[in-house]
């Protein structure tokens, strides 16, 4: 990507850096699934490809939109406003909405970009029911949605992500909760000792397994 930015911009005149001109988005995505360890930087559902021809995969995913903003278009080739996203509720109907997340659902809009930040994971949690949630007092989803006004600004940032990104959709946390429930019956299973083994090696691994931070969450828990 270096090297093609570089070669627009020693162009006479120089060329606009445009996503849309980019020539190599198979490989970028290669390079971001990679440094993602194979999964979507939202859900964290697991991404095996490109999405090109096939069926699902992943696209690159800007951040700050690439459209939209006034100030989004010097973000369009900006490394570190792109990550790999899956595209698995793509191409739904407009009556099946409510079944998008991640990217599809977000669209134009801007959110908070906790996915840059160190203590991501500490804004938010996961409970029993396969729902995550913002770290805050209250247990369940609808809770959050509810009470907006109330909440503290870290909190409604999170409540808002959480919401634009769709990730309580039904798909989304069905697939949560079947993981949590044969998670749980492992963990018992286990000794503290054991289960930070298995810590360790899930943060090591090249490929990482779907729902990571839940696991983690779930997991740091055992006493």
């Amino acid at each position: 990507m270096s090297e093609w930015k570089r070669q627009r911009q020693q162009m006479n005149p120089p060329q606009p850096l445009s996503y849309d001109e980019f020539d190599r988005k198979a490989d970028l995505n290669k390079q971001l699934r990679k440094e993602q360890h194979g999964i979507c930087c939202y859900c964290q559902q697991r991404i095996t490809h490109f999405q090109g021809d096939r069926e699902k995969g992943a696209h690159n995913e800007h951040l700050i939109p690439e459209n939209g903003y006034e100030d989004s278009f010097e973000k369009q080739m900006d490394y570190n406003n792109l990550y790999a996203c899956c595209i698995d509720s793509q191409g739904l109907k407009k009556k099946e909405k409510s079944l998008r997340h991640c990217g599809e659902a977000k669209g134009d809009k801007r959110i908070r970009g906790f996915i840059q930040e160190e203590a991501c994971s500490s804004f938010f949690r996961y409970n029993n029911l396969g729902e995550i949630i913002p770290n805050g007092t209250y247990r369940q989803w609808e809770e959050y949605l509810e009470n907006k006004d109330k909440l503290s600004q870290d909190i409604k940032d999170a409540t808002e992500a959480i919401d634009v990104l769709n990730l309580n959709c039904h798909s989304l946390v069905a697939g949560r909760r079947k993981c949590i429930d044969c998670l749980i019956e492992q963990l018992n299973k286990l000794s503290k000792e054991e289960v930070d083994d298995i810590i360790t090696e899930y943060e090591a691994t090249e490929v990482y397994p779907r729902y990571l931070d839940m696991r983690l969450y779930f997991m740091r828990k055992k006493k």
